[in-house]
């Protein structure tokens, strides 16, 4: 396996890890089980175990910059980051 392929490998695991920790979070358990279940997913903690998931506190910063783009209601910290 290249260095390449294998670091895609390991990138799919990680998100399917996260994918798993934000419904476990959300208290989707019987989705959380099937998904653990049918993808194989590790049930290692996450590296990064934020309150919410990580992939919801990624999405709400990530949504927070794209939105401001485009629309006038932002947050100061979108907009701050949009001028740099």
């Amino acid at each position: 396996m290249s260095q390449s392929s294998q670091t895609n490998w390991e990138a799919d695991k990680m998100l399917d890890v996260y994918i798993h920790d934000y419904f476990v979070k959300r208290k989707l358990h019987a989705s959380a089980k099937a998904f653990q279940q049918e993808g194989k997913v590790s049930t290692d903690p996450v590296a990064i175990d934020a309150p919410g998931g990580f992939l919801f506190e990624w999405w709400s910063v990530f949504w927070d910059i794209f939105i401001a783009r485009t629309n006038e209601k932002h947050s100061d910290a979108a907009a701050s980051y949009i001028e740099v």
